[in-house]
């Protein structure tokens, strides 16, 4: 072959390689941008985030930019790092975005703006600038809080006790209730009146000393209002008490319940402070989780029964310290009361609700847990026989099974409790028909009766 023919298949080869790597740095796919349609910033402002991707020759810029009716502002500008030749690499083919909208700092009125995104890759297309794709996010700016009106008076209410509270509020929210220190209870629709809001309520027997009651809405923006009444908390003193456990008690309860649940058995005294702490942690998760989806409206009606012919042999919230052989082994709360009858007496639904938890709950044995709306519920704890399941409606007084040892019991006995949004509450005040009737059933009224 010539040198003019070598040459001339050197220039052909050059020629399809230059036209390869033109054609492959000039792709024309632009980046993707995956964004919300629409936003809702309040006074506070928010993070709007979005992810860009771009396979290709990988991600160069995006810019982010506020427009709204008193100009325009750049939220964001950053380049990414790469070069014409190779492009991004595997590095910046995809990336996940936070802009920033601070209304205060940018000076925005309430009302419509636009955050227009721009991004563009590495190709060669359009004078080497790259591929550009562009999305536009409509933003709603509300800086307003909800403004609440209060309809209830001065309540008392005592610590580890019961309350309720009923208000308005101006406009939608998409959380509110009442706060009572860091607990929080949803509100729900009152039953009486199509304009108002109703919330159970409970000061926590750990609550701090004096503790802040309020009502918090929240709008679609993040805005938050509040709204106070008079509230007075009695503080009282609660009962303390040193259980001894027998030998006996850890041979057989502590034994069969770690076994159960496998716990080490090798030491008894260690396997019954990690029932009493770390599994009885565990257990009250659950039963938040299990009474967290309450019924919108009131299923009870009228006082709770106590268990028929029963004795209180525990009160509610005693702070229980135990002993083992004569030394400290752990502490703990009793939130309920321990009530004693006869060995497999019925045991029988203190109100109307919907079952919401019918199995094994560890410390608690063979556990059922009642809805009975507006987040408040009772636990029946230690049942030889559940006779119920999850979600069957029960009535008062309605079979639910049969008392009996199981689960961290000494003997055949009911633990009962009632929770308001997971907080344990006073049951005496429910089995109290005085007290349900001047301080919750006023409020549940409606306007006409």
């Amino acid at each position: 072959m010539t040198l003019r023919g070598l040459l001339g298949g050197f220039l052909l080869i050059a020629a399809v390689a230059a036209a390869f790597v033109g054609w492959t740095r000039a792709e024309g796919d632009p980046p993707r941008i995956s964004a919300p349609a629409t936003a809702v910033v309040g006074g506070q402002g928010r993070d709007i985030e979005f992810t860009l991707e771009d396979p290709g020759m990988g991600l160069r810029l995006v810019r982010a930019t506020l427009r709204h009716a008193g100009g325009e502002a750049a939220l964001l500008e950053e380049p990414f790092a790469g070069d014409w030749m190779s492009g991004a690499g595997d590095g910046d083919a995809v990336r996940d975005v936070v802009v920033h909208v601070d209304p205060k700092a940018l000076d925005l009125p309430d009302g419509d703006a636009f955050v227009e995104i721009e991004a563009r890759d590495w190709s060669w297309r359009d004078g080497f600038r790259g591929n550009r794709a562009e999305q536009v996010i409509e933003i709603s700016i509300d800086r307003k809080k909800p403004r609440i009106q209060v309809y209830t008076g001065l309540t008392y209410i005592q610590r580890g006790g019961s309350g309720i509270v009923t208000y308005s509020i101006s406009e939608p929210s998409t959380r509110d209730g009442v706060a009572v220190g860091d607990a929080f209870y949803p509100g729900y629709p009152h039953p009486g009146f199509a304009d108002r809001r109703i919330a159970l309520y409970a000061v926590p027997t750990d609550a701090p000393d004096r503790p802040a009651v309020r009502i918090e809405a929240e709008d679609a923006a993040g805005n938050v209002g509040t709204g106070r009444w008079s509230v007075v908390v009695r503080e009282r003193e609660l009962p303390e008490a040193s259980v001894t456990l027998p030998e006996s008690f850890l041979d057989q309860t502590v034994r069969d319940l770690a076994e159960a649940n496998g716990i080490d058995t090798s030491d008894l005294h260690a396997a019954f402070r990690t029932i009493n702490t770390e599994m009885r942690s565990a257990n009250e998760a659950q039963i938040r989780r299990a009474t967290a989806d309450s019924a919108p409206t009131p299923l009870w009606n009228g006082p709770f029964s106590q268990l028929e012919n029963s004795k209180v042999t525990s009160r509610f919230a005693e702070r229980r310290t135990y002993f083992v052989g004569g030394v400290e082994n752990s502490k703990a709360v009793h939130y309920g009361y321990d009530l004693a009858s006869t060995s497999l007496a019925p045991i029988t639904a203190a109100n109307a609700g919907r079952v919401v938890y019918a199995d094994d709950l560890g410390i608690y044995g063979n556990c059922v847990l009642v809805d009975h709306g507006l987040g408040l519920a009772t636990l029946y704890g230690h049942l030889s026989r559940i006779d119920v399941e999850v979600g069957d409606e029960v009535a008062k007084d309605q079979t639910l099974g049969l008392s009996g040892a199981t689960g961290l019991a000494g003997g055949d006995h009911l633990h009962f409790a009632v929770l308001i949004g997971g907080t344990y509450v006073d049951p005496l005040e429910w089995w109290d028909p005085t007290w349900i009737r001047t301080h919750i059933d006023t409020h549940l009224a409606s306007s006409s009766e």
